[in-house]
């Protein structure tokens, strides 16, 4: 629940059905609750390079596999989620998501 409520507040404002990251297909502002809409095993449709060459927004137990955590570790303005209001890498904010990364069952194979 700390995870989802963290995308809520960081990532919910753009990563919505009429946000500007619409076109993500990535559902963050809490109103879904589908895997796929989370980014579970989700390829990417509107990443261009920021994926880092990885297939899928989220792997479930493979946080280092993910496009969401490899974006939010990024300090590249092309890359780097949040792209506005942020300045830092919130290391706080990247244990959390990875921890439940992590611990999310199944895989995309």
């Amino acid at each position: 629940a700390r995870a989802l409520s963290y995308l809520n507040i960081q990532c919910g404002h753009c990563h919505n059905p009429e946000g500007p990251a619409d076109t993500s297909s990535l559902i963050l502002d809490g109103s879904h609750k589908f895997l796929i809409n989370l980014g579970v095993c989700k390829t990417p449709v509107a990443a261009g390079g920021g994926s880092g060459d990885m297939l899928y927004s989220i792997v479930p137990g493979a946080p280092d596999r993910s496009i969401l955590l490899y974006r939010m570790r990024s300090s590249e303005l092309d890359e780097m989620m949040p792209e506005l209001g942020r300045s830092l890498i919130h290391s706080e904010g990247i244990s959390l998501i990875s921890r439940w990364i992590g611990q999310l069952p199944g895989s995309c194979s």
